[in-house]
C-alpha cells in the first residue's frame, strides 16, 4: 500500500524521466521533447542537427556579396 503523492511531489516527478535516467543531463532538451510531444530523443537530435545546418547555411549566404550573381 503506497500513499498518494503530495502536490509538490507530483510536480517534481513530472520533470523526471525514469526510463532514461542516466541520459537526462540536458533539462532543456527534455523540456523541448515534452513540449512538442516527440516520441523519442533521436528525433529531437535529428531535428536539432538539421536546424544547425540551416542556420549555418543562412549565415554563409548572408556573407555573400549581394551584387555578385
Amino acid at each position: 500500500m503506497v500513499r498518494q503523492l503530495k502536490y509538490h511531489e507530483r510536480k517534481l516527478l513530472k520533470k523526471v524521466d525514469f526510463l532514461q535516467w542516466k541520459s537526462t543531463d540536458n533539462v532543456h532538451e527534455i523540456s523541448i521533447i515534452r513540449k512538442y510531444r516527440l516520441p523519442n530523443r533521436e528525433e529531437y537530435t535529428k531535428y536539432n542537427k538539421m536546424c544547425g545546418n540551416i542556420k549555418r547555411l543562412a549565415g554563409r549566404v548572408s556573407l555573400l556579396n549581394p551584387r555578385d550573381p
